[in-house]
């Protein structure tokens, strides 16, 4: 049984794996990007589709550390490597020790892929894809949108994308030769936050609903309405210009994706939140499934998170953020019901199905179980 593809990755999708680096280069001055090899004995567990992002795993003293980082390659690039890219971050553990120790042959505990913002495509499909980007949001956006290009001759895209500086722009050869490639089928805008644009004013600044007014209105050749939006940047960006398309564009939802950095901040825990002030305060038996094998705790629902109580008893849970942001902590409910506080990562009909984020989760009935493995 063993044998079956599908066995093995719910046994083993949660699992670290050694990969080792190809390639460790500084891509600006605060941006590395990180290729690693796929064995062949595990080619099979990360294959990946464009926007997805992987887990790396760090042991620092007595620190397990996690972070999540997108995937900038498409699938048919087809190099048999996984790129990513990874900006350091002031007082950042893991963004410093990658930035600034890793090197080229070192090997890095890495999750096989996740995440979902991605669309479908189809090689007789003639779409409109735009990537909105800031900074070191433009991993994932890339990775759609050259996959969109390879994929679908008929298709275009274009690529507003926001920087400091001209020197900080990050991929600028890469996304400039695609340019050349797809001669007439992406078209890129430049946007600089720090300096002056040596073309166009309208060029400076960061994205914003008025920004993209401005663009929109001095190239009407965009197809505002008729595009699949891919979003990725600050989260005070991502609200901004994803109601501003929805509500002021009329452009449908579902062609509106987006990936956050981080949780968006909006000035309260989950402890002072009016949702969970009225949740009953009651003892529950929690039973998690993990990898085929079943662990029980008792939780309080006004104290820790699911996913908390179960990394306090030392369970084998998968995580990585802790802020609703990634999909690693993804369980489906299986019997009695939960709470979940914050949701940046499932969509509608992944809620629907009674899927939840366990690192918002308590329980809101005296038993609940849950399962990692679907």
């Amino acid at each position: 049984m063993l044998n079956s593809p599908f066995i093995y990755l719910t046994l083993f999708m949660h699992h670290f794996h050694s990969l080792k680096t190809t390639k460790v280069s500084k891509e600006t001055n605060d941006c590395v990007h990180i290729a690693f090899a796929i064995p062949p004995e595990l080619r099979h567990e990360f294959t990946f589709k464009q926007g997805q992002y992987i887990n790396v795993r760090f042991l620092m003293g007595e620190e397990d550390l996690r972070r999540s980082y997108s995937i900038v390659n498409a699938p048919s690039e087809g190099n048999g490597d996984l790129e990513i890219l990874v900006k350091h971050l002031d007082n950042g553990k893991v963004s410093t020790y990658l930035n600034q120790v890793l090197k080229l042959g070192d090997f890095v505990e890495v999750m096989a892929p996740s995440g979902h913002f991605y669309t479908h495509y189809h090689p007789s499909n003639e779409k409109n894809y735009i990537g909105l980007a800031a900074g070191s949001g433009i991993s994932p956006v890339l990775s759609n949108l050259k996959e969109a290009l390879y994929q679908e001759p008929k298709s275009n895209g274009y690529l507003i994308f926001s920087n400091k500086s001209f020197a900080e722009i990050i991929f600028k050869k890469e996304i400039d030769a695609l340019v050349a490639q797809f001669e007439g089928k992406l078209k890129v805008f430049y946007l600089v936050s720090r300096e002056k644009h040596f073309e166009d004013e309208l060029f400076e600044g960061r994205i914003s609903a008025e920004k993209l007014d401005l663009i929109f209105e001095k190239f009407p050749e965009i197809p505002v309405q008729d595009s699949t939006y891919f979003i990725c940047g600050p989260s005070e960006m991502i609200k901004g210009i994803g109601d501003y398309l929805k509500k002021d564009k009329k452009v449908p939802s579902l062609q509106v994706m987006y990936e956050y950095y981080s949780a968006p901040d909006d000035g309260e825990s989950s402890e002072m939140s009016d949702e969970f002030k009225a949740i009953p305060n009651l003892e529950s038996m929690v039973t998690l499934i993990i990898d085929d094998d079943e662990y029980s705790f008792h939780l309080n629902s006004k104290k820790r998170s699911i996913l908390d109580q179960a990394l306090n008893d030392k369970l084998p849970v998968p995580f990585a953020c802790k802020g609703g942001v990634c999909c690693t902590c993804k369980a489906q409910v299986m019997e009695g019901e939960v709470f979940m506080e914050k949701n940046f990562a499932l969509t509608e009909d992944e809620v629907a199905r009674g899927f939840v984020l366990t690192c918002q989760c308590h329980p809101t009935t005296n038993v609940v179980m849950l399962n990692y493995d679907v």
